[in-house]
């Protein structure tokens, strides 16, 4: 199961949200592309495809069950970004939307993107000469 965190400004905006709008409930999807929806509790379905992994606030957060794999024995980070974020989530009338950033397990292998970039492109492979 994956662990739920939140930075201060994701911490500080649900409180906001709670007293404006009462009891909320946030879900994520997507495993790359993730969407991070808050609304009130009464406004969004829970399913059986849906599982709770955590409270931030004690706002009950859910992902879907597909998706739990992708995220198990990592700590998700939930945070704020600027902008206008996709769907009808309860904070983009402030300019503002949910983010979800994995920081990976120290048992699991990680990538170091800087390094990959910084290798250079791949070395080309010889194609055979086609005839135009």
């Amino acid at each position: 199961m994956p662990t739920v965190m939140a930075t201060p400004q994701a911490r500080a905006l649900i409180e906001e949200l709670k007293s404006e709008h009462g009891t909320l409930c946030i879900h994520a999807s997507g495993s790359y592309g993730v969407t991070v929806i808050c609304l009130k509790a009464r406004e969004l379905r829970i399913g059986a495809r849906d599982e709770l992994i955590g409270t931030v606030e004690e706002v009950p957060v859910f992902l879907m069950t597909s998706e739990v794999d992708f995220w198990r024995g990592s700590v998700m980070i939930l945070d704020v970004g600027h902008g206008i974020g996709p769907g009808f989530s309860l904070e983009g009338p402030r300019g503002l939307h949910f983010t979800l950033r994995k920081r990976a397990s120290p048992t699991k292998r990680v990538w170091d993107a800087n390094a990959i970039l910084a290798a250079g492109a791949p070395p080309s492979l010889p194609f055979p000469e086609t005839e135009t």
